[in-house]
């Protein structure tokens, strides 16, 4: 029940909102949107799209490395595309680009935070 409680509210706050990308592949979320459905999706995944130094300088807890297509690909490909998958980068625009490259090869649509690692700190958020 805990589940479907959880999954009806990602739904709910993704089609409630209004800032999907260009070509609707890819939702856009603001780093609170973004934060609220990680700490209540127990399932989601995150994946953080920058390189390696990037990330061990900083990331999101529990976030998984997938600098590269062929990583992401293998990753997604090991979960399942059942999953909720929520990208980000250091600005938010690699997010957005390999969220389009999702969509492409699974036909899946991903979430991505909008403005990236930046904008989440910007808003007080932590690691």
């Amino acid at each position: 029940m805990k589940y479907i409680f959880t999954y009806l509210l990602f739904f709910l706050i993704v089609a409630t909102s209004n800032v999907f990308a260009q070509n609707d592949t890819v939702k856009e979320l603001n780093p609170d949107h973004f934060n609220r459905i990680v700490q209540l999706n127990p399932d989601v995944v995150l994946i953080d799209i920058r390189s390696k130094k990037e990330f061990k300088k900083a990331h999101i807890a529990n976030a998984h490395l997938a600098p590269s297509s062929k990583e992401l690909y293998h990753l997604i490909d090991s979960l399942g595309t059942s999953k909720v998958y929520l990208l980000y980068c250091k600005y938010g625009e690699r997010s957005i680009d390999a969220g389009k490259m999702i969509y492409e090869k699974y036909k899946i649509k991903v979430c991505s935070l909008q403005g990236g690692l930046d904008a989440w700190f910007e808003s007080g958020l932590g690691l």
